[in-house]
């Protein structure tokens, strides 16, 4: 099983992922560990910008999404995780991953959002920033995940219906937004049987 979380920016998501990889025994993939793998394993100069959370730039965006669903540009998610990952059971943070799973059973597609201020100071406590600091890092990050999710997919980011769960982990906090995630998964498993 995968658990693919994308999430705004200042939400939980590693520290979400992290309580769920522990909990199910899973290794737990994120843009920095992607990284590192796909440098031992010699992709990374293949796709820089796919670990980059760049688009290549706005033409080639315009390209990739007239293109269709099956261009290059829209199998790269898939084919970069295959071969990182392959079909090792996981979870996995952003990267395209509600994307590039989006066709297999075994996987539950997650959206954390959260309201602006609580993830603003979210961003404070984590990098020890100012507020004004903290609230350009949320425009710049999410500008640049919603051009690079688009490029990447075709797709809107954080539209629901691209998830199989979305869930205001503000609300609930990081140990609540895991134990919501763990039902879910309990529940698709117990209506497969």
């Amino acid at each position: 099983m995968k658990i693919t979380i994308a999430r705004e920016c200042g939400c939980y998501g590693d520290e979400v992922g992290q309580v769920l990889a522990d909990r199910l025994n899973v290794p737990l993939y994120n843009k920095k560990t992607l990284t590192e793998l796909a440098k031992k394993k010699g992709i990374l100069e293949h796709y820089p910008d796919y670990f980059g959370e760049n688009p290549a730039g706005t033409l080639l965006a315009v390209i990739a999404e007239d293109d269709g669903e099956d261009s290059v540009v829209h199998r790269t998610p898939r084919k970069v995780l295959d071969e990182l990952i392959g079909e090792t059971s996981c979870i996995l943070i952003g990267r395209a991953g509600n994307y590039a799973y989006q066709k297999e059973n075994d996987v539950v597609r997650v959206f954390l959002s959260g309201d602006r201020e609580s993830r603003i100071h979210h961003l404070m406590e984590k990098h020890k920033v100012k507020r004004h600091e903290a609230e350009s890092v949320i425009e710049k990050t999410e500008s640049r995940r919603k051009q690079y999710h688009t490029y990447y997919t075709g797709e809107d980011w954080g539209y629901a219906a691209n998830y199989d769960l979305c869930i205001n982990d503000t609300r609930f906090g990081i140990e609540g937004t895991a134990d919501i995630i763990m039902q879910y998964v309990k529940d698709c498993n117990a209506q497969e049987k």
